[in-house]
C-alpha cells in the first residue's frame, strides 16, 4: 500500500468526524458513515494481517522473540517457562483472536435480538392495526419497524391514544420507510464492522452518526409522501425513549438524534445544491477508498502466506 492511499484512508476516516453532514442528503450521510465504519474494520483486518504473516520476518520481531530465559538470567532458568517463543506465538494469536471473538460476539447479539424480538412479536402483537400495522398492548408511546427477516410495522396502544391522526400517518410512514430502504441490512453490517473496529477510537460515534443519518432518511421518505414535518416532529418528541435500541431488529420512531431531526423537520427546507453535491463527492470519494482497501487486505494476505511457506523454519531450541 503506498503511503499516498494510506494517507487517503486516514482522512477518510477522520474527515467525518470534522465536518458538519447534518445538510447533505441522507442517503449521502448514511453512506458516508457506512464507509467510515467498514474502513474502519478492514484496517483492523488489515493490521491482523501484517501481525500475523509480516511481522515475523522483520529483524525485530526476530531480535525481540527469539531469546531463552536460561541464557538471560541462568540461575532461575530451570523455574520459569516463559521464552521468547512464547512471547512470539501470544503476539501473533492474540490480535486474531480478540477480532475474531468480537465478531464472532457481535454476530450473536445480533441474531439473539432478531429471535428477541420475533418472540416478542409472536406473543404481545396482533394484526388489525391502521394502514395493516400490529398492535402490541402497551402503554408507552411507541412506533417501530420491528423483525429481521420479515419486518413489521408496530404501534402500541399508549401510541393510538396519544397521537393525532397526522402524527400517526407520518409515523407509520417513517417506519415503512426503514423497511422500505432495507435500513436493517445496512445495520446488521455496520454492526458486524463496529465489532471488528471497537479497538479503534471514533468507531461508537460513527456507528451513532449512521443511526441519525438512517432515521434522516426514513424522515425524509415519510415527508416525500406528503407528510407534515411538523406532525412527524411532534410525533418524535411523544414518542422520546419509549424504545430501547435492539440493533438491527427494531428501529423506533425515536431512533436517535431527535433534537437535530426535529430541528429540520421543522426548517421544512432542502440543503443547498452544493452540499448536496458535496455530501454525494464525499460519499462516491469513501465508497471508492473502501473498495480499494477489501481488494488490498485478500491481496496482503496472501502475499504473506506465500512469504510465510518460503521462510526457513527457526528451531526452538529454548524448548530442546
Amino acid at each position: 500500500m503506498t503511503l499516498a492511499l494510506v494517507t487517503a484512508i486516514s482522512l477518510a476516516i477522520i474527515a467525518p468526524h470534522l465536518l458538519r453532514l447534518d445538510h447533505v442528503t441522507p442517503a449521502a450521510g448514511a453512506t458516508i458513515w457506512l464507509s467510515a465504519l467498514a474502513l474502519r474494520a478492514l484496517t483492523t483486518l488489515l493490521a491482523v494481517t501484517f501481525v500475523v504473516f509480516w511481522l515475523p520476518a522483520t529483524e525485530l520481531f526476530y531480535a525481540l522473540t527469539h531469546w531463552c530465559w536460561h541464557a538471560v538470567v541462568p540461575l532461575v532458568s530451570t523455574h520459569l517457562f516463559l521464552d521468547g517463543h512464547a512471547v512470539a506465538d501470544a503476539a501473533i494469536l492474540l490480535p486474531t483472536m480478540g477480532a475474531s471473538a468480537s465478531l464472532v460476539a457481535v454476530a450473536f447479539g445480533v441474531a439473539r435480538a432478531a429471535l428477541a424480538v420475533r418472540r416478542w412479536l409472536g406473543r404481545a402483537a396482533r394484526p388489525g392495526g391502521p394502514q395493516d400495522s400490529l398492535v402490541v398492548g402497551d402503554d408507552r408511546v411507541l412506533v417501530a419497524a420491528a423483525g429481521l427477516a420479515r419486518p413489521r410495522v408496530v404501534v402500541s396502544l399508549g401510541a393510538l391514544m396519544t397521537f393525532e391522526a397526522d402524527e400517526l400517518a407520518a409515523s407509520l410512514e417513517h417506519e415503512r420507510g426503514h423497511i422500505a430502504r432495507r435500513h436493517r441490512y445496512v445495520l446488521v453490517v455496520a454492526e458486524l464492522c463496529r465489532a471488528l473496529a471497537r479497538v479503534l477510537p471514533g468507531t461508537r460515534p460513527a456507528m451513532v452518526e449512521l443511526r441519525f443519518h438512517l432515521e434522516r432518511d426514513a424522515d425524509a421518505w415519510a415527508v416525500a409522501r406528503r407528510h407534515d414535518g411538523r406532525a412527524l416532529a411532534s410525533a418524535i418528541c411523544k414518542a422520546a425513549g419509549a424504545l430501547p435500541a435492539a440493533g438491527p431488529a427494531a428501529a423506533a420512531l425515536d431512533g436517535g438524534g431527535t433534537t437535530r431531526r426535529v430541528g429540520q423537520l421543522l426548517q421544512g427546507h432542502d440543503s443547498s445544491a452544493w452540499r448536496r453535491a458535496v455530501g454525494v463527492a464525499l460519499a462516491l470519494a469513501m465508497v471508492g477508498l473502501t473498495v480499494a482497501l477489501a481488494a488490498i487486505v485478500p491481496a496482503t494476505a496472501r502475499a504473506g502466506i506465500t512469504q510465510a511457506e518460503a521462510r526457513p523454519a527457526i528451531p526452538e531450541h529454548c524448548r530442546s
